[in-house]
């Protein structure tokens, strides 16, 4: 039997990351460089590379003042409003990479919190962009949690325990934008029966992403076909490292890498169908350069070559 390899439907760059790429791409200038707050995108390769065109990272506005740039900008992921301030108060031009999608959530935190909502942010409480959306909240009444437990209640809504702190009469829940559907949902659930009792109100927003869900929905088709699954991305992205807790929910060995370099030849023992799908901020190099390590180890090249979308195509959502 041939060994082969079955590219997922869906993989690599979103369209939040090409056009946040082509911005900062653009605005790069050796002559007059631009600091990003954090990577641009969760790809190291891809932040090594703008390095070569005057682009770099700083971990705040402060240090990107001190070491001499008049441009800072705003990753992909987001921050919050305290940003732009800081960058006016040192004179620096804000250049803004925000995904459109990212935005959103932010506008909508803004709008249940003016609603009276305590907001839960569903997402990893260090992410930038779950810090930005808190931000943006500017309020005390909003916090960030993955589990249950790491809420500030630990008791339904009419709970009688006199230790029992329990939720407002109305919560409301977004999620990351590159979280797990499944994982959210179940955590929704949870969260429902602690806050809809007594009077109580609940808001539920599914913001994950549309190039999330699509990545995540075409790696479960994906699942059933075959024997290891190779899910390409950064090791800071959020959403290679759902597609690999996606894949082994199926009960396929699954593996996070950066690149052919982490492959361990052990893991093909026995394997006759790989599998590779890939982050939204994986550059399509870096996917091809998985694909042709596969080839030299004797695996079929994919039939139909590495499907991408159109690069021109805008999505509607």
């Amino acid at each position: 039997m041939t060994r082969r390899i079955v590219m997922a439907e869906e993989l690599g760059y979103c369209w939040g990351v090409r056009r946040a790429l082509e911005i900062i791409t653009e605005a790069g200038d050796p002559n007059n460089p631009v600091a990003t707050i954090g990577d641009v995108i969760h790809n190291p390769q891809v932040v090594q590379r703008l390095k070569a065109r005057g682009v770099d990272t700083a971990e705040s506005v402060e240090e990107a003042a001190q070491r001499g740039f008049r441009r800072v900008a705003i990753t992909a992921h987001g921050a919050g409003p305290e940003r732009a301030r800081l960058a006016a108060e040192h004179g620096l031009e804000l250049i803004d990479t925000t995904c459109p999608l990212v935005t959103k959530v932010q506008r909508l935190g803004q709008k249940l919190v003016r609603q009276g909502y305590f907001l839960v942010v569903y997402g990893d409480s260090f992410h930038p962009e779950v810090r930005g959306v808190l931000a943006w909240a500017e309020t005390s009444r909003a916090v960030a949690a993955k589990h249950i437990e790491d809420l500030p209640w630990n008791a339904p809504r009419g709970s009688t325990d006199p230790d029992a702190k329990v939720p407002p009469r109305k919560v409301a829940v977004v999620s990351q934008t590159t979280k797990n559907v499944d994982e959210f949902m179940e955590f929704v659930t949870q969260l429902t029966s602690m806050v809809a009792r007594d009077g109580g109100e609940i808001r539920v927003c599914n913001t994950i992403c549309e190039p999330t869900s699509e990545r995540q929905n075409a790696l479960r088709r994906l699942a059933g076909e075959v024997d290891l699954i190779l899910a390409i991305g950064g090791k800071k992205s959020s959403n290679t490292a759902r597609l690999a807790e996606v894949g082994r929910s199926y009960g396929v060995p699954s593996y996070h890498i950066e690149s052919e370099a982490e492959i361990e030849p052990a893991w093909l023992d026995g394997v006759e169908v790989v599998g590779v799908t890939a982050g939204a901020s994986t550059p399509d190099d870096v996917i091809e350069g998985v694909v042709d390590w596969l080839v030299g180890q004797g695996f079929a090249p994919p039939e139909g070559g590495i499907r991408y979308r159109d690069l021109d195509d805008v999505p509607a959502y």
